[in-house]
């Protein structure tokens, strides 16, 4: 989930309309992989993780390849739910202090 977020947001902040670098969101190739497929089937992004095939130069094709990705309006709306929840979770753990201190009074 953190890295799923950590995608919409990359993609929403860096929104022109063209294909942004994602490929160094995640230290985890094969996990960033996985949560591109993810939001791809959810239709909330179109990515694009295929490279060139350098087997002919001497090259071994278990490199890293360049991830692509850019947010579609599902994607945006999707985000902004996300970000009302992180806000609404947020302020709850505060109320939650909140209260604790109350009933210590010192």
């Amino acid at each position: 989930m953190k890295l799923e977020y950590s995608i919409l947001e990359h993609l929403s902040e860096n929104d022109d309309g063209k294909f942004v670098d994602i490929t160094f969101l995640d230290e985890d190739y094969a996990s960033l992989i996985k949560t591109v497929d993810e939001l791809m089937g959810k239709n909330l992004i179109l990515a694009d993780h295929s490279g060139r095939d350098f087997e002919a130069f001497g090259i071994g094709n278990d490199r890293p390849k360049v991830v692509n990705a850019k947010i579609k309006m599902n994607g945006r709306v999707y985000f902004q739910s996300l970000k009302k929840i992180k806000r609404i979770g947020s302020i709850g753990e505060r109320k939650n202090k909140w209260n604790l201190s109350y009933f210590f009074n010192f």
